[in-house]
């Protein structure tokens, strides 16, 4: 075994796609549950805050849960603000981001940060559990 065998075997190569085919999974089945009791529930601007700090905490376990660098997680984090919030405009989803930044120091949301913390651990440890967990957001958004 060479230097470069040693070197290729020691650097991690992030799954970007099984990431966002996880986190996109989740969001999907998250936000069904509001829409189907409320269509118009996800459209409340008060309650954006908390809805954007559940995902965040899924988000914060996933790049937990995958060990991910700074660089790694931003990437992440962006694409899926990107696809899942601000239709694919780059722009859009820095603001996002920018925005999660913020909103993941103010008190208030740390509690709603860790519904989405536990919801994604469940989800992703599956059982027979795992399809209650997106429910996570319907219960916090009830509060």
């Amino acid at each position: 075994m060479g230097l470069f065998d040693f070197l290729k075997k020691t650097k991690n190569e992030v799954p970007y796609e099984k990431i966002n085919k996880e986190l996109d999974v989740f969001t999907i089945a998250s936000l069904a549950m509001p829409k189907m009791n409320n269509p118009f529930l996800l459209d409340d601007q008060s309650k954006h805050p908390m809805i954007f700090a559940y995902f965040l905490g899924a988000m914060n376990h996933i790049t937990q849960a995958y060990e991910l660098k700074e660089k790694d997680k931003t990437t992440i984090y962006t694409q899926y603000l990107s696809r899942n919030f601000a239709s694919d405009n780059v722009e859009q989803a820095e603001k996002l981001l920018k925005y999660s930044t913020d909103l993941c120091q103010e008190d208030n949301s740390r509690k709603d940060i860790v519904v989405g913390e536990l919801a994604m651990k469940r989800w992703k440890a599956g059982g027979s559990m795992a399809e209650y967990a997106p429910m996570g957001l319907m219960r916090l958004l009830k509060t």
